[in-house]
């Protein structure tokens, strides 16, 4: 009798087979899942780097060369031969240097994922590098909506999971207190029966 064989339990109003342990329920590739496993795995701080942040925790596309890049979003067919070899830190300093086709420039750049790397050195050169730099920079509304997004979104999340861990240790706090309070008033109280007696 084969292992998956689908089951002839009836389920509701249709029958579903049997789904081995090792298979996931959502039917993603595992690389898929994996991703987004590491994505909700991400703990943001007030230290944690812009950088971090919009490349969602993967320097890989900041380490990229240029053709890696195009190849990856955009195809094959769009790879340039001229400063194909060219780091995309360096590209986005000055991309019209390395790339004259202005088609493929502005396709490029409407990418979400260039956008993240173009705001990490606008960033960057205005000496803002983390999350706690971030709240304070002047200049957020000259970056790419996205990127703002990202960063304003991660910024409120941190901000209100410290205000929450303030509430509830202070909520700890007045419990330890009310508690060595109740422990003194008992010892007294044992303190005053026991010289009664």
């Amino acid at each position: 009798m084969p292992e998956n064989q689908a089951s002839a339990v009836p389920q509701g109003a249709r029958q579903r087979r049997a789904r081995p342990e090792s298979e996931d329920v959502t039917d993603q590739p595992a690389a898929t899942r994996i991703r987004v496993e590491e994505a909700r795995q991400l703990m943001w701080t007030m230290r944690s780097t812009v950088e971090d942040i919009l490349l969602e925790g993967s320097t890989n596309r900041n380490k990229m060369k240029l053709n890696e890049f195009i190849q990856s979003y955009l195809g094959e067919e769009w790879v340039v031969e001229r400063n194909g070899n060219v780091a995309m830190e360096a590209f986005v300093q000055d991309p019209e240097t390395f790339i004259k086709k202005k088609r493929l420039l502005s396709t490029i750049k409407a990418l979400p994922s260039y956008q993240a790397l173009e705001a990490i050195n606008k960033l960057h050169h205005e000496g803002v590098f983390s999350l706690e730099q971030w709240r304070d920079y002047e200049g957020k509304d000259t970056l790419t909506p996205l990127a703002r997004g990202n960063l304003n979104r991660v910024l409120t999340q941190v901000l209100r999971e410290e205000r929450l861990e303030a509430e509830e240790r202070a909520v700890r706090e007045e419990q330890v207190g009310f508690t060595l309070t109740t422990t003194i008033r008992m010892c007294y109280l044992e303190e005053e029966f026991a010289s009664w007696t």
